[in-house]
C-alpha cells in the first residue's frame, strides 16, 4: 500500500524574499516535496542574493521564476497536471490561480507592507494580488523590526484578511542578537502548509463541513471576547486584564473556516476582525442575556471572555468619595454563563476555558465536568508567552471523553484553528 504523505498531490507556490533565511529554501523545497508537494519558486531580486536558481532548480521539477514578463509558467511536469491552460497564459496569474497554497518563506518586513498595501512592483508581489488560494508567511527580520509598529499593523491588517502565520520565533537571529524574528523552523512550515492545504482541498472537492467543503460552512458559531466591568460607582469598576484577543482570534477564523459568527464582547483593547456580526455585552449581566439570546440559533459556543465571577451587591449611583474610614464593598457572584446556556440549550456544543495558575488539567477537568462542556482549553497566564495581551498561548485541550491534547506554545490564531476544527468535527458527526 502507498503511503499517503500529508500534502500528496499539492502544488504550493513557495515566494522567496530578501532576508537571510533565504539560504534555507531549498531544504524547505525538499521536505514539501517529501510530503508529496509539487513546489514552484518565485523568488525576488534580493532573494537572489542569498540562494541561486540553479540550487532551486535542483530541488524542485516545477519552474523557478523570478521576473515580472518571464513566460515560463507555462511548461509541463507535475506542477501542470490538471491545470486550467485559460490561466496559466500568464506567469503571476497563471502560477497564483493554479496554486493550492501561497507559501512566502521567508517574509520580509518589505514584503508584508507590500501584502498588506497592495502593492505589486515584481513578479512576486502581483501573484499574491492575484491568488484566490490561502497564503502563509513565515517572517524572518530583526526583533526590532518584528516589533515595530508600522511591521505589527501591517501583519494586524494581513491577518483580518485571512492571511496565516507560522512563527517568527524567538532565538538568536542573523545579526547576533537575540529575540523574535527568527524564521520558524522548517517542520513548523511544513506542518502549516499541510494544515492550509488540507483545508483548501478539502473547499475544491466539497468536502465534508457544508457545501463548499469548509468546515463550519452553514455553522453559527457565538464567540465571547474581553473582560467584563462591573459597576462601584459611576467611574469606578471591577474587572480583569483580558484584552480579547484570544477570542477574536476565534471568532476571525471562525470566519474563515465559513462560520456566521457571533462575537460577544465585553472591555477589549485589542482590534476586533471585521466581517462578523457584533454584540456590546460590558457586564457579567450583559453578557449572559446576550449569550441566551444569541444561542437560539447557534450550533456552539466559544466562551472566551474574561468574566467576572462577582459584581458590588449595590453600586452607587454616583461617584463615591475618599473621604471617610475607606470603603467596604459587599460582592455577590455573578451568574454561572455555561452553566446556564447548557441548562437553555442541552444539545448545544459548548467550548470553555479556564485559566489555572497550578494543576491546569485537573482543575480544568473539574470546571468541565461542572459545567456540562463538550471541550475545555486550559492555560497558566504565568507560562513564557502566554501573559496577558500577548500574541501567542500555550493551552491544553481537555475534551468530555478525558482525551488531554497540549497544543505547545502556539500563535493564538493556531490555538483559536485548533479548537474549531474540533468543533467542526463534533458538529458534523451529530
Amino acid at each position: 500500500m502507498t503511503e499517503t504523505r500529508s500534502l500528496d498531490g499539492a502544488r504550493v507556490l513557495l515566494g522567496i524574499t530578501g532576508g537571510v533565511a533565504a539560504y534555507k529554501a531549498p531544504e524547505l523545497v525538499r521536505a514539501l516535496g517529501r510530503e508529496g508537494a509539487h513546489v514552484s519558486v518565485i523568488l525576488t531580486a534580493r532573494a537572489r542574493r542569498f540562494v541561486t536558481k540553479d540550487a532551486l532548480r535542483s530541488v524542485t521539477r516545477g519552474p523557478v521564476l523570478h521576473g515580472l514578463f518571464e513566460s515560463k509558467a507555462l511548461g509541463t511536469g507535475p506542477w501542470f497536471e490538471g491545470a486550467a491552460t485559460s490561466a496559466i497564459g500568464m506567469a503571476h496569474i497563471g502560477m497564483a490561480r493554479e496554486a493550492d497554497l501561497v507559501l512566502i518563506a521567508p517574509a520580509t518586513a518589505n514584503a508584508i507592507g507590500k501584502l498588506a498595501q497592495g502593492l505589486a512592483d515584481d513578479l512576486l508581489s502581483t501573484a499574491l494580488l492575484a491568488t484566490r488560494s490561502p497564503v502563509l508567511l513565515a517572517p524572518a527580520m530583526n526583533v526590532a523590526m518584528w516589533e515595530h509598529p508600522a511591521v505589527q499593523a501591517n501583519v494586524a491588517i494581513l491577518r483580518a484578511r485571512g492571511v496565516r502565520l507560522v512563527g517568527p520565533e524567538e532565538g538568536e537571529l542573523a545579526d547576533g542578537e537575540r529575540g523574535v524574528g527568527r524564521m520558524a523552523t522548517i517542520e513548523a512550515i511544513v506542518e502549516a502548509c499541510a494544515s492550509l492545504a488540507g483545508l483548501a482541498g478539502a473547499s475544491r472537492a466539497g468536502g465534508s463541513g457544508g457545501a463548499d467543503g469548509m468546515p463550519l460552512s452553514g455553522r453559527t458559531i457565538v464567540v465571547t471576547a474581553g473582560g467584563t466591568e462591573e459597576p462601584i460607582d459611576p467611574v469606578r469598576v471591577i474587572t480583569n486584564r483580558s484584552s480579547g484577543k484570544m477570542g477574536f482570534a476565534i471568532a476571525a477564523e471562525a470566519r474563515d473556516l465559513g462560520a456566521r459568527v457571533k462575537l460577544i464582547t465585553a472591555r477589549t483593547t485589542a482590534e476586533p476582525p471585521a466581517g462578523v456580526e457584533r454584540i456590546e455585552a460590558p457586564t457579567a449581566a450583559a453578557m449572559v442575556d446576550a449569550v441566551l439570546a444569541s444561542m437560539k440559533d447557534a450550533d456552539a459556543l466559544v466562551m472566551a471572555a474574561a468574566v467576572s465571577d462577582f459584581t458590588p451587591a449595590r453600586p452607587s449611583g454616583s461617584k463615591l468619595s475618599r473621604e471617610g474610614s475607606g470603603l467596604h464593598l459587599d460582592l455577590a457572584p455573578t451568574a454561572d454563563i455555561l452553566r446556564e446556556v447548557r441548562a437553555a440549550y442541552p444539545r448545544k456544543h459548548l467550548v470553555g476555558f479556564a485559566l489555572e495558575t497550578e494543576d491546569e488539567v485537573a482543575r480544568g477537568r473539574g470546571k468541565m465536568q461542572k459545567k456540562g462542556l463538550d471541550l475545555i482549553a486550559i492555560n497558566n497566564p504565568q507560562k513564557p508567552g502566554s501573559s496577558f495581551g500577548s500574541d501567542t498561548n500555550d493551552v491544553t485541550l481537555v475534551d468530555a471523553g478525558g482525551n488531554v491534547e497540549p497544543l505547545g506554545l502556539r500563535p493564538k490564531r493556531e490555538v483559536a484553528r485548533a479548537i474549531l476544527l474540533r468543533v467542526a468535527q463534533a458538529l458534523n458527526q451529530d
